[in-house]
Order: structure tokens, then C-alpha cells, then sequence
């Protein structure tokens, strides 16, 4: 696996054998995504101009909130999860920045380097190919492939925070959404012990109420006894939405490809493609 550049000075990952993961940071045009976009954001010319316009006022009154309120993809960011209520916008960007000034698992200064072991691992890894919904996968080692003495669960989340900020950044990522993929096989005391209930409230509140991005599903497998305590830790915090959106697959991946076409899912998952 190696960071490279296309012709035009794109950074791409290339996995080898032919397999890569490109970003778009393109907005999309096809009319299949507009639709798509009116229908479930309320992304009509007349509603982002008078968001756009709304969440800028607001920003510029909130003197303390320095953000690039000029950059409008940037503004877009935050708007198409909140289907461009530009009030409830602005309540999630603050949140989201006051979390980053208060917890050390998401900041605008994490490098590579304080998360080098999750990548190299492949703890945490977003898959070459989006789903048949056009959505981005994030896949979790949360088992035997996950050593906690050499990647702690602060770095896990360290990294799933700055790839869902790399993906989070492309137009159709933030239309379609990003489904999770996290496989617990051989999940032990360990592995549990690395999540004291403290830390997993601050991360789940994090991710339900204060990301700018749309989850739009948490697919568990081999997902055996012992699972279920890591989940008694968890489920207290969940809210109705994230509850509903969660899927036990156990040991078969049958219906884990019934939302995640067997297409798209690489062989460790049942799937069509070797990722190397």
C-alpha cells in the first residue's frame, strides 16, 4: 500500500494489483445525484443560497468561530448533513469545534504520524469501492487483526476521525453517506478494556451529534458472546437513529451483502475482489 499521484497531481492510495482508492472532490452533476440531492437534503438553487447566505451571518456574529466562511464547498460541509437548516448547522459547528478544542482523539493538527500504526495495521481502513448506494465503507479491526498494546483505542478513533474528515470532503460522500463495516472476530477483555464508559460516551456523542457527516449504517460481524458485553458499554448512549442503524450479521456475510453488494466487498468479507 503506497500514497501516489496521478497525471494531474492527485494523491491516490494505491493498494497494488491494480487496486486503488482515488478521492472526488468534484460536485457531482449527473442528474440521478441531483434528484437525489433536492429529494433528501432540499439541495435546490434557492435553498443553498438562502442557507449559504444565513450560515455566514451567523458564523460572522459568532466572534469566537474562526472558520473559512468564505469557502463555500467548505460551508457545504456542514449544511447537506443538516439538509440545509442553516440553524441547526450552526449549533453542529459549534459542537464540532468545541469538541476539537476539548478532546485530544479529533483536532485540525493530527498527522499521519499519530495514527501511522492504525494505518500500517489496517485497524482502520476506508475500502477501495463505495457501495451500490454510491456510499463510502470505513472497515474496523476491533479483534484478533487489532493488536491494543501497539494501536490503543484512542489512536483507532484518532484515525477514524481524520478518514471519515478525508472522505467527508468529497461531494458524493456527503450525498450519499458512509456505512461502517467492523469485524469483532476473537473479541477480548482486552479489546473491551480499551473503552471505559467515560471515553465511549465523549466518542458516540461525538459521532451522533457533532460530526458533519451522514452514518448511514453500523454492519457488525462475527459478532459472537463476547460481543455482547463490548455492546453493554455502547448501548446506553445510543440514540433512537444510531439504535436503528445498527446490524448484526454474526458469521455469515449474506446479509451484510444484501446492503453492501458482494461486488464491493473485498474477499475477507465474502466479497469479489482481493485487497492486497
Amino acid at each position: 500500500m503506497a500514497l501516489r499521484y496521478d497525471e494531474q497531481r492527485t494523491p491516490f492510495v494505491d493498494f497494488g494489483n491494480g487496486v486503488k482508492l482515488a478521492l472526488n472532490l468534484d460536485e457531482f452533476t449527473d442528474a440521478l445525484s441531483k434528484e437525489k440531492a433536492a429529494k433528501e437534503l432540499r439541495e435546490t438553487p434557492d435553498v443553498m443560497d438562502a442557507s449559504i447566505r444565513k450560515l455566514r451571518e451567523l458564523i460572522q456574529q459568532e466572534k469566537q468561530l474562526r472558520v473559512p466562511v468564505q469557502d463555500e464547498s467548505y460551508l457545504m460541509r456542514f449544511l447537506r448533513p443538516k439538509k440545509y437548516y442553516p440553524d441547526s448547522t450552526f449549533d453542529m459547528m459549534k459542537a464540532f469545534y468545541r469538541m476539537k478544542a476539548r478532546e485530544n482523539f479529533i483536532s485540525d493538527h493530527l498527522t499521519t504520524a499519530s495514527i501511522k500504526n492504525a494505518l500500517e495495521d489496517r485497524v482502520v481502513q476506508i475500502l477501495p469501492k463505495r457501495d451500490q448506494h454510491g456510499r463510502r465503507i470505513l472497515y474496523m479491526e476491533m479483534g484478533a487483526k487489532w493488536n491494543c498494546s501497539k494501536v490503543p483505542a484512542l489512536e483507532v478513533i484518532r484515525c477514524t476521525n481524520m478518514l471519515m474528515e478525508t472522505v467527508g470532503r468529497e461531494p458524493a460522500t456527503q450525498l450519499n453517506g458512509i456505512v461502517f463495516v467492523i469485524n469483532f472476530d476473537k473479541l477480548s477483555l482486552s479489546h473491551i478494556s480499551q473503552f471505559p464508559p467515560k471515553f465511549v460516551k465523549t466518542v458516540v456523542d461525538h459521532g451522533q451529534k457533532n460530526s458533519p457527516y451522514r452514518i448511514k449504517g453500523i454492519h457488525i460481524v462475527n459478532n459472537a458472546r463476547m460481543f455482547n458485553i463490548f455492546f453493554k458499554i455502547f448501548k446506553p448512549f445510543l440514540g433512537k437513529k444510531w439504535s436503528q442503524r445498527i446490524f448484526l450479521h454474526g458469521v455469515e456475510f449474506k446479509s451484510l451483502h444484501d446492503t453492501s453488494n458482494r461486488t464491493v466487498s473485498p474477499t475477507f468479507l465474502g466479497g469479489a475482489y482481493e485487497l492486497p
